[in-house]
């Protein structure tokens, strides 16, 4: 047995066959763990505040907090706010799954857009306490300066370029056999 194993290793085709696995395994290594970690900077930067811009996520959990204050005066004077809230907490399942899907969350971020969108107008046709009434404007202006910093920041104009870099042949196809998944666009 032995010295069958030991002509194996001395055939010429089994050295070739042997180099190719070993080139193979160590480039698609290799890619999973450089461009594997590029990516990973990317999915971080959505969701981790970087000098002085706060992150996607960040807006999005200002977005939220204020979406949430809006049902809070709602539910002062019997108004349905099950829109924001469903779309709220739909939010916030997607900025938590960890398959990390942007078209997701930009998705449910317009959803609860819209919602808070229709719930100010009908809040601002209410007779509103002062307070709840200074309250109302200060979560619109907070939903509007996150909207405002969301559509400022870097990470889509980052990961386009970054898909630029990557996106041909033949790294995306040593990428996709790697399992490196790739970022997406917050749109």
């Amino acid at each position: 047995m032995r010295q069958s194993l030991f002509k194996l290793f001395n055939k010429r085709w089994f050295a070739v066959l042997l180099c190719a696995v070993g080139v193979i395994a160590s480039t698609l290594l290799n890619t999973r763990v450089k461009l594997g970690g590029q990516c990973g900077d990317l999915f971080d930067s959505f969701y981790e505040n970087s000098g002085s811009e706060l992150s996607i996520g960040s807006q999005l959990q200002s977005i939220g907090n204020a979406a949430t204050g809006l049902a809070a005066i709602a539910g002062h004077y019997s108004l349905d706010s099950s829109a924001v809230h469903d779309a709220t907490g739909d939010l916030r399942s997607a900025m938590q799954d960890e398959r990390y899907d942007a078209g997701l969350i930009h998705s449910r971020y317009l959803a609860v857009l819209d919602a808070a969108d229709e719930l100010i107008g009908r809040l601002e046709q209410a007779q509103l306490s002062k307070r709840d009434s200074e309250n109302l404007t200060l979560y619109a202006e907070s939903i509007e300066q996150s909207r405002s910093g969301i559509e400022a920041n870097s990470y889509n104009v980052n990961v386009q370029a970054f898909l630029r870099r990557n996106s041909s042949f033949p790294t995306a196809g040593i990428a996709a056999f790697a399992g490196v998944t790739m970022p997406k666009l917050f749109q």
